[in-house]
């Protein structure tokens, strides 16, 4: 008897630790987190790219900044998840660097992280076999050197008369001569001595070669030389194989612009210049550059110019809120926010003294103010958030969040009450091992009252 005794009280504590153990495993909450900034390391100048911040088990805001590339904001928040930005490539190499700030783990901890930067060179363009060689004269002949297969006789001149010459070039056979060239001069080009100038996949020639069309020798170059507009500058500055860009440095009041531009090829036809008139907010205006085989290129000028901002108009993007205890560490408060309400109302712990509030507006020319979320009392707390009109002060939206600081009566009650429901857990343990002992003694008077 005393033998099984023994074996029911070893019975009884590994059924008790097991216990225990499940209870303990059900309050830990491991802590597992990871920083990424992820985009691409090439591009072509002026091109918009996507970068993503990643933050594993972590919250809060990531500072970002760049180098030769414009950001689509300069700051962003995570929490616990990833979340895209761009950047329009200015020139090379960019660089754009994510360095966090006031993050904190699932056990709002805060964590410090290192900064993160992604480098984007240039992306080299294909470019076919280049053409060496060949002695040039005005008004005389050009020996051509060697390039490619095939064999074509033809010359270029550099002015005046004819020229001729010989030599291999890719794809079969061709003759003729070339007219002299005159007409616009370029500007900000970027020739490349020895070399062919690649051409995009929908145009399979490059500028000065030629195309046969029903028996006619037609120029296929439709790129331009140069862009001007009547104020402000081009961002980045004039390239023949940069498609898009940004006028820059504009007067506050402009209603209209005037757009020249000049082709490489006196032969192709512009549409899109002149007088253009402006709207307010932004303006894609449409180079069309068309060469004489009909092939068709396109250049783009974006102006922005300033709104006229109307009540609808000041609205917030976004809200993001975060609670700041006594001990400076950093919690998010969620409000429920919706951009067409308000009002809310809150409720915050007795050792939250600060709220840092970080709005994001959906539109530029908008002035943001917060009060009231420094030293809050207990009670009620107003904090506002007021957006105004820059270019007219009577325009005004206004949020408000009332946030209700438990008193320190009420934080001593919750401690309390946290103590309670402590002591209901132990007196659960305590009367599980009672029912256990009891089940345990029947089961041992049932089974060995014979001994």
């Amino acid at each position: 008897m005393f033998n099984n005794r023994k074996k029911l009280n070893k019975l009884i504590i590994l059924i008790l630790t097991v216990i225990l153990i499940a209870f303990v495993n059900t309050n830990v909450n491991a802590a597992s987190y990871s920083f990424n900034f992820t985009g691409p390391s090439e591009a072509t100048s002026g091109q918009t790219v996507t970068l993503t911040i990643t933050g594993k088990g972590l919250t809060g805001k990531v500072n970002l900044s760049s180098s030769n590339a414009t950001l689509s904001t300069s700051s962003i928040w995570i929490e616990k998840n990833s979340v895209n930005i761009t950047a329009k490539i200015n020139g090379f190499p960019a660089k754009i660097t994510a360095t966090p700030s006031e993050l904190t783990d699932n056990e709002y901890n805060i964590v410090n992280i290192s900064s993160k930067t992604i480098t984007i060179s240039q992306k080299q363009t294909s470019s076919g076999g280049g053409s060496t060689g060949g002695s040039d004269s005005t008004g005389g002949t050009n020996q051509g050197g060697s390039s490619g297969g095939g064999t074509s006789s033809g010359g270029t001149s550099n002015s005046g008369g004819t020229s001729s010459g010989s030599g291999t070039s890719g794809g079969g056979s061709s003759s003729g001569t070339n007219k002299p060239s005159s007409g616009g001069s370029s500007s900000n080009t970027k020739p490349q001595t020895g070399t062919s100038s690649s051409q995009s996949p929908d145009q399979t020639v490059i500028p000065n070669e030629s195309n046969i069309d029903d028996g006619n020798i037609k120029s296929s170059n439709n790129y331009l030389s140069s862009i001007s507009v009547s104020v402000g500058n081009l961002s980045p500055e004039f390239y023949r194989e940069t498609f898009e860009y940004t006028v820059e440095n504009l007067p506050e009041d402009i209603r209209e612009i005037e757009v020249n531009a000049t082709a490489e090829d006196e032969r192709a036809h512009i549409s899109g210049l002149g007088v253009i008139s402006l709207e307010p907010g932004e303006n894609r205006i449409q180079i069309d550059v068309t060469a004489e085989n009909e092939n068709v290129r396109e250049y783009v000028l974006i102006v922005n110019t300033k709104e006229e901002l109307v009540e609808s108009d000041l609205r917030l993007e976004e809200l993001q809120i975060s609670q700041i205890d006594k001990n400076g560490e950093f919690k998010p408060l969620d409000i429920g926010f919706d951009k067409e309400t308000f009002e809310y109302t809150v409720d915050v712990e007795n050792d939250i003294v600060d709220l840092d509030v970080n709005p994001t507006v959906q539109k530029e020319g908008i002035i943001v103010e917060t009060s009231g979320e420094k030293n809050l009392k207990d009670g009620e707390n107003i904090v506002g958030v007021t957006l105004t009109a820059q270019n007219n002060q009577d325009i005004k939206t206004t949020y408000i969040i009332k946030v209700n600081r438990k008193s320190g009566l009420e934080a001593s009650a919750s401690v309390i009450k946290a103590n309670e429901d402590w002591k209901i857990v132990v007196i659960g343990i305590s009367l599980l091992i009672l029912v256990i002992e009891i089940i345990a003694y029947i089961w041992m008077r049932k089974h060995f009252r014979t001994l």
